[in-house]
C-alpha cells in the first residue's frame, strides 16, 4: 500500500503547550509514528496570538526543541520539522509577521480560527490578509472542526481557488461523525495534508495515522494517499 509519510500536524514538544508533558512522552510518541513509517514529523505546538508575543512563544518552543533534540535516541531515525499552531486574532497583524511560525520557515502557515460559525466574516478576512498583504499560503488545521464549513462547499472552493489548503486529523477519518464527509473531500482533492494532532498517546493517538490511511485506501484509492504524499513532499523540497 501507498503510504503518507509525513505527520503536518503535532503537539509532541515536550512542556510547551498541552501536549506532550515531558521527553520521555515526547519519544513514546516519535517512536509510535516511526513504527507506521513516519519519516517527518511537523511539531506545531499552539501559538494563541492574544495571550503571548511571537518573539516570546519562539523561545519558549526553541528551548523545547533544543531539549527534545538532545535527549534523542542515536537510532531514531526522523526528521523533525518546527512550525506552529497559529490561532490568528487581529494581533498577529500588529507587526510584520515573522515566518518562523510558518512551517520550516517556509510560506506555509497552520492556522485556527474559532469554530463559531458567527466567526466566519472575521475568518475570512483573517485569510485574505494573510494571502494578499503577507503572501503567506494558510492551511487550515482540522478543517472537520468547523461546522459552518463542512456544510459550504461554495466556500471551500473559494477558499481553495485563493490558495487556502486544508489539513484533517487522522482520529477524524476513524470517526463515523466525519469519515464519509472527509472521504468525500479527499475524492475531490480538498485535503492535501494528514496530522495526527497527536497530544499523548490517548489524546488524538497517533495509532490513528496508519488507520486513517487503511481507510482511504479502502473506501477510494491509494492514489489519494500519494496526492496528500506529494502535497506534504513538496513544501520541504
Amino acid at each position: 500500500m501507498n503510504k503518507v509519510t509525513y505527520d503536518f500536524h503535532s503537539h509532541i514538544l515536550p512542556c510547551v503547550d498541552d501536549g506532550a508533558k515531558s521527553v520521555e512522552d515526547s519519544i513514546a510518541l516519535i517512536e509510535n509514528l516511526v513504527s507506521q513509517g513516519v519519516t517527518d514529523i511537523c511539531l506545531t505546538p499552539h501559538f494563541y496570538t492574544s495571550e503571548i508575543s511571537t518573539e516570546d512563544f519562539l523561545t519558549k518552543r526553541n528551548e523545547s526543541f533544543g531539549l527534545l533534540k538532545s535527549s534523542l535516541p542515536d537510532d531514531l531515525k526522523v526528521n523533525l520539522h518546527l512550525g506552529a499552531e497559529v490561532y490568528i486574532t487581529k494581533y498577529l497583524f500588529s507587526s510584520t509577521i515573522d515566518k518562523r511560525i510558518c512551517i520550516d520557515g517556509t510560506d506555509y502557515i497552520l492556522c485556527e480560527f474559532s469554530y463559531d460559525k458567527n466567526y466566519r466574516e472575521n475568518m475570512l478576512n483573517y485569510l485574505e490578509n494573510l494571502i494578499y498583504s503577507n503572501s503567506l499560503i494558510p492551511i487550515i488545521a482540522h478543517v472537520e472542526r468547523y461546522d459552518w464549513l463542512l456544510k459550504d462547499e461554495k466556500t471551500r472552493k473559494e477558499l481553495l481557488s485563493m490558495g487556502v489548503l486544508f489539513q484533517t486529523n487522522t482520529i477524524s477519518l476513524c470517526d463515523r461523525k466525519f469519515k464519509k464527509k472527509l472521504l468525500k473531500m479527499i475524492a475531490n482533492k480538498e485535503i492535501s495534508f494528514l496530522g495526527t494532532d497527536a497530544h499523548s498517546m490517548h489524546r488524538n493517538s497517533p495509532q490513528y495515522f496508519s488507520q486513517a490511511q487503511a481507510v482511504i485506501s479502502d473506501k477510494l484509492s491509494s492514489d489519494f494517499l500519494d496526492y496528500i504524499q506529494s502535497a506534504s513532499k513538496n513544501i520541504f523540497s
